[in-house]
This record gives structure tokens, C-alpha cells and sequence, in this order.
């Protein structure tokens, strides 16, 4: 299993958790309540879409950030339609996943 398949899975069993939660208004929410702990943005996101979500990331913590994959492929992973962005909520989730997009950042940057 590559990292890109393990990133997935780790990202679909936190979903599968209730410690994902996909789609910009959801996101935005959490973002505002002060529950994410990573979000996942799809390399093919909407202009639109991304504005309104870092807009709302200004006014919170600090929140680690990720362009990963295709709509397509992040609401494959979570058993849904396309999704362009996920947040993840739990630390822990969190860390298992960041680890994993790092690995990869860091193989295409060799």
C-alpha cells in the first residue's frame, strides 16, 4: 500500500469515526465552532469555495493545511460525491494523516 492509498483510508476511517466532516458550509462550521484540526483541499477546488473557507480561517488557531488529491478522490475515500474539502477533527486523526501528506509533499519535492 502506497502512501496516497493510506492517506485515504486513514482519511475515510476517521469519516467513518465522526471525526471528518466534507463540504465547504460544513467545514466553515467547524472551522467557526474551533473543532478543526486539519483540513484537506482538493487540488481541484473552486475558486468561490476557497475563498469563503479561508476567509472564516483567518479569525481562528491556527490550522494545518493540506492540497491533496481530486474531489473526485477525497469523496471516494469518505463513501460520498465529490468533495473538494475535508476537515478533520480529532488531534490524533489529524497527526496519523498530516504524517502521511508530508511523506508524499516530500517525495515530490525529490
Amino acid at each position: 500500500m502506497n502512501d496516497k492509498e493510506r492517506a485515504f483510508g486513514m482519511i475515510g476511517l476517521a469519516s467513518r469515526a465522526g471525526k471528518a466532516v466534507s463540504g465547504s458550509d460544513a467545514v466553515i462550521g467547524a472551522i467557526r465552532a474551533g473543532k478543526v484540526e486539519l483540513l484537506i483541499i482538493s487540488g481541484d477546488i473552486s475558486r468561490n469555495s476557497l475563498d469563503k473557507v479561508l476567509k472564516n480561517m483567518t479569525e481562528q488557531k491556527e490550522i494545518t493545511c493540506y492540497s491533496f488529491a481530486s474531489s473526485e478522490e477525497l469523496g471516494s475515500a469518505l463513501g460520498k460525491p465529490d468533495r473538494a474539502i475535508v476537515a478533520i477533527t480529532d488531534k490524533n486523526f489529524a497527526d496519523g494523516i498530516s504524517a502521511i501528506l508530508e511523506n508524499i509533499n516530500e517525495e515530490e519535492d525529490t
